[in-house]
């Protein structure tokens, strides 16, 4: 499987790029008016889409390999005075929990990649997605110009994909496909529109580009986290943001209930297991208490325990409240 590359934004000229797709518009509305509400920009760029998506409502999360165009996102984010998620990650392994999303619009993006890597990637779309949730999202075609003549723009890393060099796509994959290929890639969502379009001249190219566009929806059945073997267990371990402190990175966020880790615990990050620490109101260097509840962040790979350490069973409004001041920022759900 090929190693994901992201697009050299700053030598790509922006204007085109800022501007959403005729598409966004049609599935924004779409989307609102079917009651979807959780959305992910998967491949965001600099953002035009998810601008776009999250003025029309949608919870939005967005997702680039791009540390420039991620950045580019949030520096628009602030002039618009807006606030939703935004993560530099690779769309091959995809840091959200599953069932995560309503919908994804990912435009000129998952064809990034080699034939191993689709796979990949719609296997991460499919467990993302809720049961229902719908995707539009296109692919190259092997009817492009850049598959016929593919000696003249790179190099071949299998029979499907190509390596371009030279160019403002130097060193990126891109799979090409038929439509046998893209059926198959769908086997397990409802296809709902295919569509083969040839665009006479592309923003990077002085020539046409050819394209499969999909909108599809996932078929599974819908299987609810279980915190089971984790509520009611007592842990200890230490607090290193204590009630009162500020945020490392982001010194406005002040904690107002003490945040630690449990000792030897490693969480979806990899770091340590994260908790909330209820039923103290004084700032304290270590705890040991009874996890009585689980915040599962959906747009994110990190589960939060909720520790009580008095022995108290506080209620959902009590625990939603006590840690509203960090996961507002995030899209979650609180289970017991």
């Amino acid at each position: 499987m090929v190693v994901s590359k992201e697009w050299d934004w700053k030598n790509i000229p922006s204007e085109t790029w800022l501007r959403p797709s005729e598409e966004s518009y049609y599935y924004a509305e779409k989307w609102r008016a079917e009651g979807r509400k959780k959305m992910l920009d998967l491949g965001c760029g600099l953002g035009r889409h998810s601008i776009l998506f999250d003025r029309y409502g949608f919870k939005v999360t967005a997702i680039d390999l791009s540390e420039y165009g991620v950045s580019h996102l949030r520096e628009w984010q602030k002039k618009n005075g807006t606030d939703f998620r935004t993560v530099i990650g690779d769309m091959k392994k995809l840091p959200f929990a599953d069932n995560a999303f309503d919908c994804i619009y990912s435009y000129h993006v998952m064809t990034h990649t080699d034939t191993e890597g689709i796979k990949q990637i719609i296997s991460e779309v499919r467990r993302v997605l809720r049961p229902g949730g719908e995707i539009y999202f296109d692919l190259l075609s092997k009817q492009a110009w850049h598959f016929r003549e593919k000696e003249q723009v790179g190099e071949p890393i299998d029979e499907n994909t190509i390596r371009f060099i030279g160019g403002p796509e130097d060193g990126i994959p891109h799979f090409f496909t038929d439509e046998e290929g893209i059926r198959g890639l769908l086997s397990g969502f409802r296809l709902n529109v295919l569509r083969h379009v040839e665009t006479l001249k592309t923003p990077l190219y002085n020539a046409s580009g050819t394209h499969w566009f999909a909108e599809a929806d996932v078929e599974k059945e819908y299987k609810a986290p279980d915190f089971s073997d984790v509520i009611g267990k007592t842990v200890s371990g230490k607090i290193d943001r204590p009630l009162g402190s500020a945020h490392p990175k982001v010194p406005d966020m002040i904690y107002t209930v003490n945040y630690g880790y449990v000792d030897g615990v490693f969480a979806g990050d990899g770091a340590e297991q994260d908790i909330y620490l209820l039923g103290t109101d004084k700032p304290v260097t270590e705890y040991s208490g009874k996890i009585i509840a689980v915040w599962h962040r959906y747009n994110d790979v990190e589960d939060k325990w909720i520790v009580s350490a008095d022995g108290k069973d506080y209620t959902d409004e009590e625990i939603t409240k006590a840690i509203y001041f960090q996961e507002k920022y995030f899209d979650g759900e609180l289970f017991r």
